[in-house]
């Protein structure tokens, strides 16, 4: 090989501005921390990020678990007759019932305004009301309230745990 070609590692073809300079051990050591403090600093900021976005998926479900799963109302009762227990539900089937509250069949003079609209999980008590439905006796409901409702667990947010006939 002769001299008519460019050789592009002999560093002759580089123009002066990037041409590196001799720099001394102080220099090279600013440089190094320059570079480490940036690093730190994004570093910083992605901890801060990753901490904000998990504080926020943590009280998220925190919120939906309150929501949903923690009873609003732990133990309540309601006294009435059971006028009507079904089997609803497209995707989920679940037992839905209405119950006329006991201060409005003993107070005649007041308007009609609601029903008591309760869901049932639990089957056996399902069946146990659907027999009482209609008959005109009073009955005492124990159930729990949520603030939310689940499709599963049916479309009202009280759900018996209980009955005493009376």
């Amino acid at each position: 090989m002769g001299k008519d070609y460019e050789d592009y590692f002999d560093g002759d073809h580089i123009p002066e501005e990037e041409k590196t300079e001799e720099i001394t051990p102080q220099q090279k050591e600013a440089k190094e921390v320059a570079e480490v403090t940036i690093e730190r600093r994004h570093n910083k900021l992605k901890t801060a990020m990753m901490t904000i976005v998990v504080l926020i998926v943590i009280g998220l479900a925190s919120w939906i678990a309150v929501i949903f799963w923690v009873p609003f109302v732990s133990e309540a009762q309601q006294r009435g007759a059971i006028t009507q227990v079904r089997l609803e539900g497209f995707l989920f089937k679940t037992y839905e019932g209405q119950m006329v509250t006991e201060e409005y069949i003993a107070d005649t003079s007041k308007i009609y305004q609601r029903d008591f609209i309760f869901s049932i999980e639990n089957d056996s008590i399902a069946k146990d009301l659907m027999e009482l439905q209609a008959t005109g006796r009073r009955v005492t409901l124990t159930y729990k309230e949520y603030r939310g409702t689940l499709p599963w667990r049916g479309s009202s947010n009280k759900i018996i745990t209980g009955y005493k006939l009376q």
